[in-house]
């Protein structure tokens, strides 16, 4: 475990307790960026709101980033939306608006299917019934805009949103499309071994699973319940913040590590802490913040 303080200044140094390593950073940590953590979670949060906000960007403060010809895709039960931003084009996919109900069906569904889009893997089944409802307009919405199969983007997304993007990711490479960077907040465990061993092998070094205190979603699909083991895994490299952006993040690389997220592991009673799923970075990761005005949220 790394456990890292924001400073604004240059480097300070480090202390060590035990086999614990706590290391003071200036202006940028170790692969994490805070400040596109920010950016990437206003993406992520800005995915929440209306269409027609979204084509305008003019949703509020969650689209402050520089962020043109936006297209928006319709699926089954969420949204997502493409547009060109920092060079690029960014893929941002919403999570649920019912946040008790997604707790409560990952919690006791745990339906694995075998995908062609990783070979001898299993991911969740809702999760690629969502992505699949979604495929076929974001990968046509990225040509639209100038960057077909061949060019590097970026992805994001929040709770359901992050495991559909952690799918959209495999397949929009398998496809010819590059992954400069990606960040995703709040994600439940989206495949099983198999799927997270070749997710990791490929985005690892551009990849970051962000966790917030006791968030329940990232403990769901169960990893481990009763003795019965479901081989669901995480994908790494996690960052957690343990409280305010500001009181600093650990990042782990051990799945769940419970010097991480993994500590506050018992769902039922992490499901009190909704508020964390809400927060990422000081973003409202909900419809909270869209200024739109038609947007419904379901707690």
């Amino acid at each position: 475990r790394v456990c890292v303080i924001s400073l604004h200044s240059q480097w300070i140094g480090f202390a060590a307790t035990g086999m614990r390593v706590c290391v003071l950073l200036g202006a940028f940590a170790f692969g994490y960026d805070e400040k596109r953590a920010i950016a990437f979670a206003n993406l992520a949060g800005a995915a929440y709101c209306g269409a027609a906000s979204l084509q305008k960007w003019s949703c509020g403060s969650k689209c402050s980033e520089d962020v043109t010809d936006v297209q928006v895709c319709k699926g089954d039960t969420t949204q997502a939306f493409v547009g060109k931003w920092d060079g690029s084009c960014v893929a941002s996919f919403e999570g649920t608006s019912n946040i008790k109900s997604l707790i409560r069906d990952l919690e006791f569904v745990k339906a694995g299917t075998s995908w062609p889009g990783c070979e001898n893997c299993n991911v969740h089944d809702g999760f690629l019934k969502e992505w699949n409802s979604l495929s076929s307009c974001v990968k046509k919405s990225l040509t639209a805009i100038g960057c077909p199969a061949g060019t590097d983007i970026y992805t994001t997304g929040h709770s359901l949103g992050a495991a559909v993007d952690g799918l959209a990711m495999m397949d929009l490479s398998t496809a010819g499309w590059g992954i400069k960077e990606s960040y995703n907040f709040g994600m439940p465990r989206t495949g099983d071994e198999a799927f997270a061993a070749s997710f990791n092998s490929k985005f690892g070094d551009r990849f970051f699973r962000v966790t917030h205190h006791k968030d329940p979603v990232p403990h769901l699909p169960p990893h481990n319940v009763t003795g019965i083991h479901w081989h669901f895994e995480h994908v790494d490299p996690e960052i957690f913040y343990d409280g305010e952006v500001s009181q600093g993040f650990s990042e782990c690389t051990v799945p769940e590590d419970t010097q991480c997220a993994g500590e506050y592991w018992d769902v039922p009673i992490d499901a009190l802490f909704l508020d964390d799923h809400l927060d990422y970075m000081g973003v409202k990761t909900s419809v909270f913040g869209c200024e739109s005005g038609n947007e419904t949220y379901v707690v």
